[in-house]
Order: C-alpha cells, then sequence, then structure tokens
C-alpha cells in the first residue's frame, strides 16, 4: 500500500513538473524574423520562461485561419475588427512599475486601445522619406519635411531634354504607387474598414486622381512621357538614379533607407514627407498583442515586460548591429522603436543619418484601422485602380471605378 502510495505521489509530481515545464514555453506568431533574435537574448536573459517563434508571412490571416492560437502575435493589420477580437486586455501590464503608457509615442499607443481599453502595444512603425542626391541639397531647402508642392517646383525646375525627349526628369508622383498610396493617406483619403469590408472618402480620392494627372501634364509633359523616361532610365536601384541623376527624387520608405550601407547613405540626403503639415505613419505598423485563449499566458507577459523595457531594446540594437541578425534590416523590428526614447536617443548612435533630420514626431498622422487581409486589398483593388485612373488613355477609355472593382475582387474565386 505505502509502495502503491509513493508511485502515485511521484506520477502526480512528474504531471505537474511537465506540466509547469510546457506551461513556460510560450509561442510567438510574427512576419518578423528579427524576433528570433530578440527571442533568443530573453530566454538567455532569465531561466524561468522559454519563447519559442513561429513565422508566418501574414500573422493577421494565419490567426483568422487557425484552430489553436499562439499565446503572442506580433504583427501589423491587427487592429480590424475580426483580428482583435482573439486578443486578451493588457491593462495588467501597464503602470509605471510594469510597463509604462508614457515611455509609447501616444498617438501609436492610442491606435491600440479599443472602446477605452488596450489589446495591442506598439512596436515598431515607418515614416515615408524623399531622397535626393547630396550634391543637390542645396535646391531643397527646408530642414525636416517636403511638401508635394515644394517638390513639384523642384522637379519641373530640373528637367532636362534632348529635342523632344527627356534626359532627366525631376519626379512623377506615377513612378511608384507606393507613393500615390501613401499620398492618399496624406491627404484623407481615409481607407478604414467597414463590415462591407472598406470605405473611404472618394471626393480627396478623385482630388488625388485630378491632382497626379495634372502634374504628369504641367510637369512632365504627359503620362506617356513619363513612363517613355521610367522603361528608358529608372531601371536601377533608387540611390543609383538619385547619385547619377537622372532624377532629383525618389521615394523610399524609412526602413528602405535606414538599411542601406553607409557607403550609398553617403551620397544622399532626404526629408520626411509632408501634407498639410503633417507625416503619415505608414500602415504597416507592427503590433504586439497576447491571445485570448494564450496556454503559457505568464510566459507571454514575462516576455512583453522585458521586450519594451529600455534597456532589453538598446540591447537588441546592439545585437542587431554585432549579428547582423538573419538578414540586414532597419531598427528594432524594422522600424523606429514604438518607445519614444530609444528612437530619439539611441537610434542616432547606429544612424547617424538621423542626426540631420529626426522625426518630427509632433506632427504623425495615422492610418485608420483596416482590415485583417488590407495587403492583399492594396495588391488586387486599390494599386491597380490608382496605375489605371493615372496613366495616359483615350477619350472613349473608361476606367473602372473602385466599386466596381470590389465588385470583381468579390466574384473571383477563393
Amino acid at each position: 500500500m505505502k509502495n502503491f502510495l509513493f508511485i502515485a505521489v511521484f506520477a502526480c509530481c512528474m504531471l505537474s513538473a511537465c506540466k509547469n515545464a510546457e506551461d513556460s514555453i510560450a509561442v510567438i506568431w510574427t512576419n518578423r524574423t528579427e524576433f528570433i533574435s530578440y527571442c533568443e537574448a530573453f530566454n538567455n536573459a532569465q531561466n524561468r520562461y522559454k519563447i519559442t517563434v513561429s513565422y508566418k508571412e501574414t500573422p493577421s490571416d494565419a490567426l483568422m485561419a487557425a484552430s489553436e492560437q499562439p499565446d503572442i502575435v506580433i504583427g501589423p493589420w491587427l487592429r480590424g475588427d475580426e483580428t482583435r477580437a482573439k486578443f486578451t486586455k493588457l491593462g495588467g501590464l501597464l503602470s509605471k512599475k510594469k510597463i509604462d503608457p508614457d515611455i509609447f509615442y501616444p498617438l501609436l499607443f492610442e491606435l491600440g486601445n479599443i472602446d477605452g481599453s488596450q489589446y495591442l502595444l506598439p512596436v515598431s512603425f515607418n515614416l515615408p522619406t524623399i531622397i535626393f542626391s547630396a550634391s543637390q541639397k542645396n535646391l531643397v531647402k527646408t530642414n525636416f519635411t517636403l511638401s508635394l508642392e515644394e517638390m513639384r517646383e523642384l522637379a519641373a525646375a530640373y528637367n532636362t531634354k534632348n529635342g523632344s525627349e527627356y534626359t532627366k526628369m525631376g519626379f512623377s508622383p506615377r513612378w511608384d504607387t507606393d507613393f500615390l498610396y501613401v499620398t492618399a493617406q496624406g491627404l484623407d483619403v481615409s481607407f478604414e474598414e467597414t463590415k462591407n469590408l472598406f470605405s473611404w472618402n472618394d471626393k480627396m480620392l478623385q482630388e488625388l486622381i485630378t491632382y497626379t494627372r495634372r502634374w504628369s501634364e504641367e510637369v512632365n509633359t504627359n503620362a506617356a512621357a513619363e513612363d517613355e523616361f521610367k522603361f528608358k532610365y529608372l531601371y536601377d536601384p533608387p540611390y543609383t538614379l538619385i547619385t547619377n541623376e537622372r532624377c532629383l527624387f525618389w521615394y523610399l520608405p524609412s526602413d528602405k533607407l535606414l538599411a542601406l550601407n553607409n557607403e550609398r547613405l553617403k551620397s544622399l540626403d532626404y526629408r520626411w514627407m509632408s501634407y498639410n503639415g503633417k507625416t503619415p505613419v505608414q500602415d504597416e505598423i507592427i503590433y504586439a498583442g497576447i491571445c485570448k485563449k494564450a496556454k503559457n499566458a505568464a510566459a507571454a507577459r514575462a516576455f512583453l515586460l522585458w521586450f519594451f523595457n529600455e534597456e532589453s531594446q538598446k540591447d537588441m540594437l546592439a545585437r542587431s548591429q554585432t549579428d547582423n541578425m538573419i538578414a540586414p534590416s532597419f531598427g528594432l523590428a524594422g522600424g523606429f522603436s514604438a518607445v519614444k526614447n530609444v528612437t530619439e536617443n539611441i537610434f542616432p548612435v547606429y544612424y547617424p543619418l538621423l542626426l540631420k533630420h529626426s522625426p518630427q514626431t509632433d506632427d504623425f498622422s495615422a492610418p485608420h484601422i483596416l482590415p485583417h487581409n488590407w495587403l492583399l486589398l492594396k495588391k488586387e483593388i486599390i494599386f491597380p485602380y490608382l496605375r489605371d485612373q493615372t496613366r495616359m488613355f483615350s477619350g472613349s477609355e473608361k476606367p473602372l471605378s473602385l466599386n466596381k472593382r470590389i465588385s470583381d475582387w468579390y466574384k473571383k474565386p477563393r
């Protein structure tokens, strides 16, 4: 009898130990491979919990499709109605002694708050930049930002022709659909999730299209001339096009600009893109949340407490510079840290280019809540619409409306 009791107690202890070991491991789903290195640093910093990473190309879509949830999800497009319903409230983590809400950029922190409760914490973000050759910096009179009108005036003066053909062209908004989309954000086209997919401010959208067409006609002759110039000359990387002075300006998001090596950065200068005095935060803001059905919530909370510590982020930046992670990337999780002091005081140590023109954080404008599959919707609906509406077409042609494109998209087999 005594032997039986001993075996039973021993078995219970073993099961309890296994359960405790299992409960100490948390799983992160993310599309940012940098978290492999960050989790390794967390695992080495303490011995109570362990974190593992599972790469998901689109974490928001994976979360919607999965029958079982991870413990933490880190990625873009987490604020949509369906997606955010998967997360638990984070109020218990927020205090002066834990994660102080005041450490974050207020605008980014507020975007993770739904109906008065904090569900998501901002991790990283990027801003639109306009790059130009350092040899042309005297042309740009502003110190931090550049507006569309300033770009238009300088681009028109830069244009050079040989006969009827352009050999230099300052800039066209049509060269990069990403630029048109960022401009739509900056001009308050206001794409936003709705029950019927998404809504927008059509008046502002039509103003963007009219402005772009007018730029083509009044600055660069017409859209066909822009397309011909692009086909002939714009096949090199952006920094080469700029330094070779084939064009005056090019659009790059901050992560693409600041991931360039120092040799290339020496020959470039830049300004933050500004619309009506505001620089739009690019909509792929990375957020972190703990799932409602997290099996290892204690480990998940411990990781977030560690991750949003300023000293931890300082060490992560140093680590990324020494081992270069898996692939070269900018900053923290591919962007500026949402922890204000880290971006403003620690980033310039590793990215000296920021000393010239640090982000003007009081002038940010934020994207609206967007569907979890916004990347797909942009690719299949928004971008084709913008390209079609701003190209050169004959009087008999009638480009598809945005409503018609949405209707056609719904009819596609999936």
